[in-house]
């Protein structure tokens, strides 16, 4: 269904500055703005490469891509719907919580709610010397940093009794749904340490990742939880600095943001595809001969996305998610393979360019990873999602490793959230096992790299295999997991890259055979 509201009649628009002079487009999904000034813009086009279901606005270089489902107005004077608090002072929030919760809301999940005690906010599963399990988020309201350049989100705390099952998060995110245990948030959270005293507060202070920057409804969150024990966080002088850009520039119009704990992160504002920021995503290589293409459905969102060399016609690599809001309802195989029709029709495979072959279509992304919807689950089925398997190799050992992985993605008490990146090599020609006569790319090898968080902790492991004809049905994935540092020495590519950069170095070196059940 198109939601385009306000319609630009023709395939390539040409916005000129001596015509229409100190004007801004405003392209606006749900409650965020992406502003353009018009003497930036080169063009916009509803027609690219063959594709028709996306809107392109290029500016200096760069090229913006918008799904058409997702535009709900385009216009040169920005509405005034539910924008967010304007970003124009260098002290933009600043709550100290000594009395109230100032401009915050807090939304209870369960148990005990935020209060204010000790001229602080406290978060707590102690109250009146009893222990309550309990989950609650305590909320800002919008904030609008479509003109900011950088900004910085700081407050003083006191962490005391932290004990099994207590979470302390800092989330950030530009889709709220209004209810923070349905939003898909960004954890900034980073390293807080547990104080020995009620005295000496500890400060928090983390740069807003630079994705979040330009955009106009941006929402951060104090998350906490407990398992009916007396952990307690004290929050105080919270505050949002920023700096603003500089006259003349808007947010969302490809301005790129130094963000010094990330130095090799993906540069969302270069790249068409607009979901690379997400934690799952490998550095995607970013040029003309490959597409970064992501399948979602309205009601579960993001089913996986994936790099597709058009010169090679295959994909790099397959990236999803495992969280509490992609439920298991075994909804079982819904689909048959086809082709995907986000690939242009010149750079596609085809399912029938297996048949004849010694190889079956081996999912990336298995089915059994998506079973939340019919819809959903049919999405694994594009043909994109498949490499060439020896079915040994598929039906064995890669399905063995397959299943643990699963396994770890669906335990919530194993995971908050799994991130998983799965392939086979396809970039170095002594990767590739060979060509079909059909046109297939069979590769040599196959691997995995999986990344888990769990109450703000990370750790990561790789799983690395040769693609034989030799049935392996008792494998012991131990034998074949590898550290990321490793997995990323044999591919050549970054996994993980958009951590923060310590955290990134930490998960990466290696790996414990305990923390995976080993």
């Amino acid at each position: 269904m198109n939601r385009i509201k306000t319609v630009l009649t023709g395939l390539l628009v040409v916005m000129s500055a001596s015509t229409v002079r100190a004007q801004t487009i405003y392209i606006c999904k749900g409650q965020t703005f992406h502003a353009y000034p018009v003497n930036t813009i080169e063009s916009i086009t509803f027609d690219k490469d063959g594709r028709t279901d996306s809107m392109w606005v290029a500016t200096g270089g760069d090229v913006h891509a918008f799904a058409k489902t997702s535009i709900d107005s385009i216009t040169l004077n920005r509405p005034a719907i539910e924008a967010g608090k304007k970003a124009t002072n260098k002290l933009y929030a600043n709550e100290s919580f000594s009395t109230d919760f100032g401009e915050f809301t807090c939304e209870t999940v369960k148990g005990l709610p935020w209060i204010i005690d000790f001229k602080t906010a406290k978060g707590t599963g102690y109250v009146n010397s009893s222990v309550t399990t309990s989950e609650s988020y305590l909320v800002s309201p919008a904030y609008d940093l479509s003109t900011a350049a950088k900004a910085t989100l700081s407050f003083k705390y006191i962490l005391r009794y932290v004990r099994t099952g207590a979470v302390n998060r800092v989330l950030i995110t530009s889709d709220y749904t209004g209810d923070p245990s349905t939003t898909q948030w960004t954890d900034i959270t980073g390293t807080l340490v547990e104080g020995s005293d009620w005295y000496a507060f500890s400060e928090y202070s983390k740069q807003i990742p630079s994705r979040f920057i330009g955009e106009s409804h941006v929402v951060v969150a104090l998350y906490f939880a407990c398992q009916g024990n007396s952990a307690t966080w004290e929050v105080k002088n919270l505050q949002l600095t920023l700096d603003a850009a500089a006259e003349g520039q808007q947010g969302g119009g490809g301005t790129v943001i130094e963000d010094k704990d990330n130095k090799n992160r993906n540069d969302v504002s270069s790249s068409v595809n607009k979901e690379v920021w997400r934690l799952e995503f490998p550095h995607v290589k970013g040029d003309d001969d490959n597409l970064v293409i992501t399948h979602s459905t309205d009601d579960y969102g993001i089913t996986y996305s994936l790099e597709w060399d058009c010169t090679k016609k295959s994909q790099r690599w397959t990236c999803y998610e495992f969280h509490d809001g992609l439920p298991d309802n075994d909804v079982g195989r819904c689909g048959s393979w086809g082709d995907d029709p986000d690939i242009p029709y010149a750079y596609r495979t085809h399912t029938e360019q297996f048949s004849g072959t010694s190889f079956s279509r081996g999912h990336m992304c298995m089915s059994n990873d998506r079973q939340s919807s019919a819809e959903q689950n049919k999405q694994t089925f594009f043909i994109s999602n498949a490499h060439p398997q020896y079915q040994n190799h598929n039906e064995g050992l890669w399905l063995t490793l397959e299943n643990k992985v699963n396994g770890w993605g669906n335990d919530d008490s194993f995971r908050d959230t799994l991130y998983v990146v799965k392939a086979g090599t396809i970039d170095n020609a002594d990767q590739i096992l060979q060509y079909t006569s059909t046109g297939l790319l069979v590769p040599k090898y196959f691997y995995m790299a999986v990344l888990c968080v769990k109450n703000g902790q990370y750790k990561a492991v790789g799983f690395w295999t040769e693609h034989t004809n030799t049935s392996i049905t008792k494998a012991n994935p131990r034998d074949y997991a590898i550290s990321i540092d490793a997995l990323e020495e044999l591919t050549g590519i970054d996994f993980f890259c958009n951590l923060p950069d310590e955290i990134e170095e930490e998960v990466e070196q290696s790996y414990k055979d305990k923390d995976w059940g080993f």
